[in-house]
């Protein structure tokens, strides 16, 4: 049983529908079924074929990758697009428009080298998110048996060797998917899923911390489906919100300032790109800038700083929380780990546990786009509670008034 993603390829140049396509077909996991060089024959396909994934480009003529966006979610809610962005202030902008209309995650379009190295360098990104797609379609919740070996050999044969600077969000998530996939064939009685076995192994409380009485800041780590998470999260706390939040979102250079700025228009709390000495004030979000790291100095100012991705990341929400633990030691701090890909942050979350007082919230599996994060807080014993989204924004602030 040959288990793989069927693609539909929609881009208005027919050199990056090539490309495109070359770079799925060298995927061992995914195959493009059809192509569309603009959106109204993309819905077209949709109707006549049954795909798994789209890969949308964000400018076209007609219809554009935006308009396509929203009338696919609107009738095929359960299939992830892809957005293939250009770069830029406006491919930017139109970019995160998409990941706040619900498209899963992103891909930029090289600006540099020939195009077989473009091809090769879109492919090692898209195998990343084929990975976790095909994962989140087979390992239903709920279900008794783990994928076939086929497919589990299909997505463990992913091999990521390039300098992880290039890429700026997925590269860690190979970790994960091939810890997933190490006895594929196994069936797993329901006492013994993930989910069951977190509730009853002894490592599950070796972190826990009782509720605490107020928080003093508040970290967020977030990734592929993140944008829309943070923005629900941030409207439910309202105007009256009044404690510091500092973010990391996996956004490259320029993405995470349009996002800010989207952001800022969006809820009540001030938002705000953070910036070399930014002081920490309550009733802000503070999010750290693409392509950087955001580390918190003793006197809870900010700095940005250039040195090399953690976790394959930059920002990474390691870092950032790792720099919390040590200027905010002793005192309360509130850990939230939303959707993506990947473990960014759990190392963290175990830093904070050991130097503060620090109570740890993960997004439900349920309601997470990718689980990949909260997922390695949870099953690393670290997550105190997983709430649902809708109820994520409530709960934080029930959480820094110590209720």
């Amino acid at each position: 049983m040959n288990k793989k993603l069927k693609v539909l390829v929609v881009d208005d140049s027919l050199v990056y529908r090539n490309i495109l396509s070359r770079a799925v077909e060298k995927s061992s996991i995914a195959v493009v079924d059809c192509t569309a060089s603009n959106g109204a024959i993309a819905l077209e396909r949709l109707e006549q074929r049954s795909i798994d994934v789209v890969l949308l480009d964000v400018f076209m003529p007609q219809m554009d990758g935006i308009e396509t966006l929203k009338k696919i979610k609107e009738k095929h809610s359960h299939i992830p697009v892809i957005m293939i962005s250009s770069g830029g202030e406006d491919g930017a902008k139109t970019t995160v428009t998409a990941l706040r209309e619900g498209a899963m995650d992103f891909i930029l379009k090289p600006t540099f080298g020939d195009t077989q190295s473009n091809m090769e360098h879109i492919s090692r990104q898209l195998n990343l998110l084929f990975s976790q797609i095909l994962l989140d379609k087979y390992l239903v919740p709920g279900q008794a048996v783990r994928p076939s070996t086929e497919v589990a050999a299909h997505v463990t044969k992913v091999d990521y060797k390039d300098d992880v600077k290039e890429d700026w969000g997925h590269q860690d998530a190979m970790i994960q998917v091939k810890d997933i996939t190490k006895d594929p064939a196994i069936d797993i009685p329901e006492n013994q899923k993930p989910e069951k076995i977190k509730k009853h192994l002894d490592i599950s409380y070796s972190y826990k911390l009782p509720l605490l009485k107020g928080v003093d800041v508040i970290v967020m780590a977030a990734s592929t489906g993140g944008p829309n998470a943070v923005e629900e999260v941030c409207k439910a706390l309202g105007e009256e919100f009044s404690k510091p939040i500092l973010l990391v979102q996996h956004m490259p250079p320029d993405f995470t300032r349009i996002f800010a700025e989207f952001l800022a228009k969006k809820v009540s709390i001030q938002v705000k790109e953070a910036q070399e000495g930014d002081k920490i004030l309550g009733g802000r979000l503070l999010i750290a800038p693409g392509g950087y790291h955001m580390i918190v100095n003793p006197d809870f100012t900010v700095s940005i700083t250039d040195d090399e991705p953690v976790n394959g990341v930059k920002p990474a929400a390691d870092v950032l929380f790792r720099s919390v633990a040590r200027a905010y030691a002793g005192k309360r701090v509130l850990a939230v780990t939303l959707t993506g890909m990947g473990n960014d942050g759990t190392e963290g979350i175990r830093a904070l546990k050991r130097a503060c007082q620090c109570y740890s919230i993960t997004q439900s599996e349920r309601t997470s786009v990718i689980y990949g994060m909260p997922r390695s807080v949870d099953e690393a014993g670290l997550s105190d509670e997983s709430v649902d989204l809708k109820d994520m924004g409530t709960r934080i602030k029930e959480i820094s008034r110590g209720r």
